[in-house]
């Protein structure tokens, strides 16, 4: 799994491409703790390449969501496609978190 970090304003963009499984969903991880370490409680994960995620993975995403609105932050999803949109269909996720489908609209505020 690769991550691309990109910081637009107050917002940090995460590029998560290839496969979200057990041993890679703790670098999903451990991107997140670091962007929550510079200050931001921001986090957009644009999940457009990841081709799979595990239940590990999708843990993983839901910790880093309860640790960020612990914040006062949230994570926001967008670009989900294929099996990992069905995931997030099929686990109720997608009612958690609101699926946008651009990076635009999910830095937009609500």
């Amino acid at each position: 799994m690769d991550i691309e970090r990109t910081q637009i304003g107050d917002k940090v963009v995460l590029h998560v491409a290839g496969r979200m499984d057990a041993e890679s969903a703790v670098h999903f991880e451990d991107q997140c703790e670091s962007c929550m370490s510079e200050g931001f409680t921001s986090i957009v994960a644009d999940l457009g390449d990841l081709i799979y995620v595990s239940s590990m993975g999708l843990g993983a995403i839901v910790r880093m969501a309860k640790k960020l609105q612990d914040k006062g932050g949230e994570l926001r999803i967008c670009c989900l496609t294929g099996l990992v949109r069905q995931l997030f269909e099929i686990t109720k996720l997608n009612r958690v978190f609101p699926a946008h489908d651009s990076v635009e609209s999910a830095l937009m505020k609500s």
